[in-house]
């Protein structure tokens, strides 16, 4: 197993059943960084993180995927994008003083109001294709029990998944049934998740960064293991994407701004990055549109 931030696919031999182990010892600690979070949240940050991971490998994705948390609690919203080459960003809004009267042992689910919220899997194709969105309830305690639950509805695959987050590292195991028939495949399956149930995510926090403990973990089967992915944690924002929100925004917007303050300053609600434009470098904006484009 590649050392650093890495996902690993794997199959057991002579089973209907497919996995994916991904570990996350420094993009999980970047992204958390990215903003002063309180503890509960960031730690919720990191398992989603993970989870969108696990969700991505199991997609031919050219595209993105975000995993999206809303509710009415102290945090109103949570975003997690992970593209298909396993670029990871995330964001959250919330409320500081609500959030942090919850303590950190707060769930995510708690942090979002409880069942009044709702989770949301997009799956957004980079250049054609049609835009898919699927929503569940904040019926779980836990990230895993709502991804869980979000697969068996959409892929109707039954599948288990285990995260873990902590000191800003974070990891994944998700198994999934494939297709099958046969009782045989029935007795496999229910052998295995006796062995995943048996898991904690001590362990799978203890075993980041060898993939020796699959063999451990499940001991009466062979697993075949692919190559391993890099996962990065990675914005897509530039200062070209600024300046087009800056045309959108429309001249009038940006001069009011200028006449305030006497510059323009956008900063990325995912990775924090400051872009500062000086009032020419505003301008030019728009005279680089071409003749004719509105600007307003």
């Amino acid at each position: 197993m590649a050392p650093g931030d890495t996902l690993v696919p794997f199959v057991f031999d002579g089973a209907a059943v497919r996995g994916a182990l991904v570990r996350l010892p420094v993009a999980a600690a970047t992204i958390v960084a990215a903003h002063s979070y309180p503890p509960a949240l960031a730690r919720a940050l990191a398992e989603l993180a993970a989870a969108s991971v696990l969700l991505a490998s199991t997609l031919k994705l050219d595209g993105s995927l975000l995993l999206q948390i809303a509710g009415d609690g102290p945090v109103r919203l949570a975003v997690v994008e992970c593209t298909g080459t396993l670029d990871l960003r995330a964001t959250a809004q919330w409320d500081e003083a609500r959030a942090r009267a919850l303590g950190d042992p707060a769930t995510l689910v708690a942090l979002a109001g409880g069942a009044r919220g709702r989770m949301t899997v997009t799956l957004d194709p980079r250049n054609a294709g049609t835009l898919y969105q699927g929503i569940v309830a904040l019926e779980s305690d836990t990230v895993a029990g709502l991804i869980e639950h979000y697969l068996a509805a959409s892929e109707q695959l039954p599948s288990r998944l285990l995260l873990s987050a902590q000191d800003g590292r974070a990891a994944g195991l998700l198994l999934q049934r494939l297709p099958s028939s046969g009782a045989a495949d029935d007795v496999t399956w229910a052998r295995i998740i006796r062995e995943f149930d048996a898991l904690v995510p001590a362990d799978l926090d203890a075993g980041m960064a060898r993939l020796e403990s699959l063999a451990r973990w499940f001991p009466d089967d062979d697993l075949r293991v692919f190559d391993s992915r890099p996962v990065h944690a990675r914005c897509s924002c530039s200062r070209k994407r600024v300046e087009n929100a800056l045309v959108i925004a429309g001249r009038d917007e940006i001069e009011a701004a200028l006449a305030e303050r006497g510059d323009v300053e956008v900063t990325c609600e995912f990775c924090n990055r400051r872009y500062s434009f000086t009032p020419a470098e505003a301008r030019a904006v728009f005279a680089q549109r071409a003749p004719g484009e509105r600007t307003h």
